[in-house]
């Protein structure tokens, strides 16, 4: 980990930069005053962490920090406690009052590895979703003598088993076989879109005219432009289905 210091008192950062060295960070820059941490921070990259003393050659630290901004985590170093609300309101992880106990100095530098370590996984949990998201069918490849179709799914209002083969019907009305079982394709469409309301049929919200009760606390599907399919919710199905239609 890089680490910046700022400190005007030679033998304190001399004792510091041990203490750092010692829990493995690396200090990249020793400055001593505002002016030169602004130097610094207009011509290099950040530090990873800054430890900040409060009193500089050339004033307090707070000129520096109202004037660049730096985005980096600080932990302040100071013989002084009054300055102690006004650096928390900076993007500070501790507050370290001199002369520095190699238990407290640990203490802090674990408090900015814990909050870097969760930010982090947040992103990589985020970015494992992301990578992980599935990618649900888009289209659908049919067969019409030797030439292959494909349709898109948002065209497709019913997919239904006759037979023991696999059918689509869109909204033209026409009925196409694909090499799909039921239980195979269902499981490539997006759940917001389609449902399976028995053992042999899965229907498209989109295309949903209206739903009324039916026998046995069953429901009955109609769909749009469509008086040909009987379409019944199985009992065990209608909550489910009810869930689905929001």
């Amino acid at each position: 980990m890089k680490v910046l210091i700022a400190e005007d008192e030679g033998i304190a950062a001399r004792k510091l930069t041990k203490l750092l060295m010692a829990e493995g960070l690396e200090v990249i820059k020793h400055c001593k005053s505002n002016a030169e941490l602004k130097t610094y921070f207009e011509a290099k990259a950040e530090p990873e962490l800054y430890f900040l003393d409060i009193h500089l050659n050339d004033g307090i630290v707070f000129e520096f920090l109202e004037e660049c901004k730096p985005k980096s985590s600080i932990i302040f170093t100071t013989a002084y406690d009054e300055y102690a609300i006004k650096a928390f309101k900076q993007n500070s992880i501790d507050y370290l009052l001199k002369p520095i106990k190699t238990e407290e100095l640990k203490t802090a530098i674990k408090k900015y590895k814990a909050q870097n370590q969760s930010e982090t996984n947040l992103d990589l949990l985020q970015l494992s979703k992301l990578l992980h998201q599935k990618k649900y069918r888009e289209r659908i490849r049919i067969k019409i003598g030797d030439k292959l179709k494909s349709i898109p799914v948002l065209e497709v209002k019913l997919i239904y088993s006759k037979e023991k083969i696999t059918f689509i019907k869109t909204i033209e009305n026409r009925s196409y076989p694909i090499d799909f079982s039921i239980a195979q394709i269902h499981t490539e469409l997006e759940p917001s879109k389609f449902f399976q309301v028995n053992r042999s049929q899965i229907i498209s919200i989109d295309h949903i005219s209206e739903v009324i009760s039916y026998s046995n606390s069953r429901l009955k599907v109609k769909l749009i432009d469509d008086k040909t399919e009987e379409i019944i919710v199985a009992r065990e199905r209608v909550q489910g289905f009810k869930q689905w239609l929001g």
